[in-house]
């Protein structure tokens, strides 16, 4: 059986540790997983897309994975890797807490860092799925993968 995509898009904000200003980030990803029966062994997507962090990272190319077995770990893990503006590479790890409490907002809400190449973080987001003009779009990009 083959796996299956989505597409989703996250916004929100980032600062630096610099103590810069908050200043907009999005990202916009392409999920693949692999074939059925391996998804089900290891629940686990490709994503690939756009990281937009004003200022930091304009429009740049990023490439991870992202968790998907919330029954068991409670968690939705994004990390996903890219070149920024001033040519080094960077990290993003973010982590979506699931809690049947605040299903919704636990759902929608990602606090995540980034890191440069030594490890060390350079800033803090926080992005949300907006499911007033998301969801729809999100929903119907499921499909099979090739």
């Amino acid at each position: 059986m083959s796996g299956f995509e989505f597409h989703e898009t996250m916004a929100g904000s980032y600062r630096l540790v610099d103590g810069s200003v908050d200043r907009p980030m999005s990202f916009t990803i392409r999920a693949r997983s692999a074939r059925l029966g391996s998804f089900l062994r290891r629940p686990e997507v490709v994503i690939e897309g756009e990281v937009d962090a004003e200022g930091f990272a304009d429009h740049r190319y990023l490439r991870g994975t992202l968790g998907m077995d919330p029954l068991r770990t409670r968690t939705l893990p994004y990390a996903f890797e890219f070149t920024a503006n001033d040519g080094r590479h960077y990290a993003f790890a973010g982590e979506k807490t699931i809690s049947l409490a605040h299903l919704t907002e636990s759902m929608t809400v990602l606090p995540g860092a980034i890191r440069d190449d030594r490890g060390a973080e350079v800033g803090r987001a926080l992005l949300r799925f907006d499911l007033k003009r998301d969801l729809a779009s999100f929903l119907h990009s499921f499909k099979p993968s090739r």
